[in-house]
């Protein structure tokens, strides 16, 4: 055979491979089975971004209440400095509320929230030992504040509202008069508030309590290599009613 006939055959048979490639995509284009499976491809890689979006958030919320444990651990009678590291650790606490959550809640709207649970989840149990461990040093100043917040206190505080913004559908009465005065393009916007929450699962909340205590325990040795005797002897106290509570579940 010679170079151009072989040639020729190999330029062929080559054209005959792209066409069959051009018929397989084209029957693939046109199978149902190809269009559900796309559909699931383009479901996954969504849920797979948002998933990586709650990680990140997570990890922020994490990150910023650890800062705000070790603030709270600054607290020393001594000093006097409880009301002023408080007040600075509440609104640090409302800040991650208000921003962090929020986002996160705004990630889950019209979502199953088990479905990213694992994503939130480190973020929330050390939100909740933070937001505990405060409140734990507000009883102590306050004689009327014995208790902490449960789990529902903290889903009544991560429910939000966003504006949103919906363009007016015309009445048909409307549009067959004509009017030499045209109306603005604000008064054809109507605002819509859209409620949502963030999810705090009971379970979330038992476990940041759990890693409460060893924050308790590192309190009470501190105030121990203090001279705080009778502080100690409190928080051994309220270590106590926790084993006592959760050997009971």
């Amino acid at each position: 055979m010679s170079q151009n006939s072989r040639f020729r055959h190999n330029n062929r048979r080559n054209q005959q491979k792209q066409k069959t490639v051009q018929d397989i995509n084209f029957s693939e284009e046109l199978n149902p089975v190809v269009k559900v499976f796309q559909e699931y491809a383009l479901e996954l890689d969504d849920k797979h971004d948002r998933y990586e979006r709650i990680v990140k958030l997570s990890r922020d919320i994490t990150i910023e209440s650890k800062r705000i444990i070790f603030l709270l651990h600054t607290i020393d009678g001594r000093k006097n400095n409880r009301s002023k590291v408080l007040e600075e650790a509440e609104k640090r606490l409302t800040k991650v509320i208000e921003v962090n959550f929020k986002s996160i809640a705004l990630e889950l709207t019209g979502q199953d929230p088990y479905q990213y649970r694992c994503a939130y989840s480190p973020g929330l149990q050390e939100f909740i030992e933070a937001y505990s461990f405060m409140e734990y040093y507000k009883s102590g100043a306050d004689e009327k504040s014995d208790k902490m917040s449960d789990w529902m206190f903290l889903q009544q505080k991560m429910q939000y509202e966003r504006d949103d913004k919906l363009n007016r559908v015309p009445d048909d009465s409307q549009e067959s008069i004509e009017s030499p005065n045209q109306l603005d393009i604000e008064s054809d916007v109507k605002t819509v508030t859209q409620k949502f929450e963030f999810f705090v699962d009971p379970t979330e909340y038992i476990l940041g309590i759990a890693d409460l205590t060893g924050e308790l325990m590192r309190r009470c040795i501190n105030s121990l290599g203090g001279g705080e005797t009778d502080v100690c002897l409190e928080t051994c106290k309220v270590l106590q009613q926790l084993y006592s509570g959760y050997y009971k579940i």
